[in-house]
């Protein structure tokens, strides 16, 4: 089970997504050498959105972007090299204050602080 924590102000999200389903998107999305970069900031963003959202108003679009965001956040935190902040588990994105960016830890790491 992969799991991606989202806090926005007072509010929390947990999105979970089984190994098997996640080992299908992240090879996809290797197959199609997608920009990493690119689609960080576009995964960050699309959660960003649907946390904002009522369950009622997510459509099957926003459900499958959201499964795939999630995938891959969490692929791609788990995946960086140890000396640029590698995290090993569960993700927690947390959206600054202001709303203009996000910090990025590790589940382990949230629950210490």
């Amino acid at each position: 089970m992969k799991t991606v924590y989202f806090k926005s102000g007072d509010a929390e999200w947990k999105y979970e997504l089984e190994d098997q389903e996640y080992d299908q998107i992240i090879q996809g999305i290797l197959e199609d050498g997608t920009d990493f970069d690119e689609m960080l900031d576009e995964s960050l963003e699309i959660l960003r959105d649907i946390s904002s959202m009522d369950d009622d108003e997510l459509d099957e679009d926003d459900q499958i972007d959201q499964t795939i965001s999630v995938a891959f956040i969490w692929h791609y935190f788990n995946t960086l090299p140890e000396d640029q902040g590698r995290i090993e588990g569960d993700v927690v994105v947390i959206e600054d204050e202001d709303g203009t960016g996000v910090s990025v830890l590790s589940a382990d790491e949230a629950l210490e602080q």
